[in-house]
């Protein structure tokens, strides 16, 4: 690095450069004094980029360990702050597409219902519902699943092409999930 370039990363800039270097080796102490320098700064990004302040240490959390496995992506001839920043701008996206997610499948409602609603749990019949089967599917699906054979060993055994056997498998595992369904 020139002196021209170190002149535009300023003393702080170019202590955390050194901070990182020292990390990519190894350097555990440069790890922990890297982290209490940025500490600060990144609590304070995260507090204006996030919603939800409940999740504000997790995500805290989640980008010094983004920044310590992608240390090895850091260019020393560039400025720090815009590859730390850049990860944590991304870690707080994910965590929040993440939550909102979350939160959109998520029923709220004003109070619990007093009785459960009752949901009948049975079983499927497995052998009933192999015999609503074309005996092709049938077959292609007790050998693969059943008998655990490979679909070469299935295709002999059938009689048939590899790539038959893999329709009649796909086809017998569609008319499955529809006879489940119902």
């Amino acid at each position: 690095m020139n002196k021209k370039e170190r002149e535009g990363f300023g003393e702080r800039g170019l202590r955390r450069v050194q901070l990182m270097v020292d990390v990519q080796r190894g350097d555990r102490e440069s790890c922990r004094l890297l982290f209490d320098d940025i500490g600060h700064p990144l609590m304070k990004f995260l507090r204006r980029r996030m919603s939800d302040s409940s999740e504000l240490e997790d995500v805290y959390q989640d980008t010094l360990l983004a920044i310590y496995q992608a240390r090895h992506t850091f260019d020393a001839a560039r400025p720090f702050e815009p590859w730390f920043f850049a990860i944590a701008r991304n870690v707080a996206s994910d965590h929040s597409r993440r939550h909102w997610t979350r939160a959109s499948w998520i029923d709220l409602v004003e109070s619990l219902p007093e009785h459960p609603a009752e949901v009948e749990s049975r079983e499927p019949d497995f052998d009933h519902l192999l015999s609503g089967l074309p005996q092709g599917q049938r077959e292609a699906f007790e050998m693969l699943k059943l008998e655990g054979l490979s679909v070469k060993q299935a295709a002999a055994r059938a009689g048939t092409s590899v790539s038959a056997i893999k329709v009649r498998a796909h086809r017998a595992y569609r008319t499955l999930k529809d006879l489940l369904a119902r």
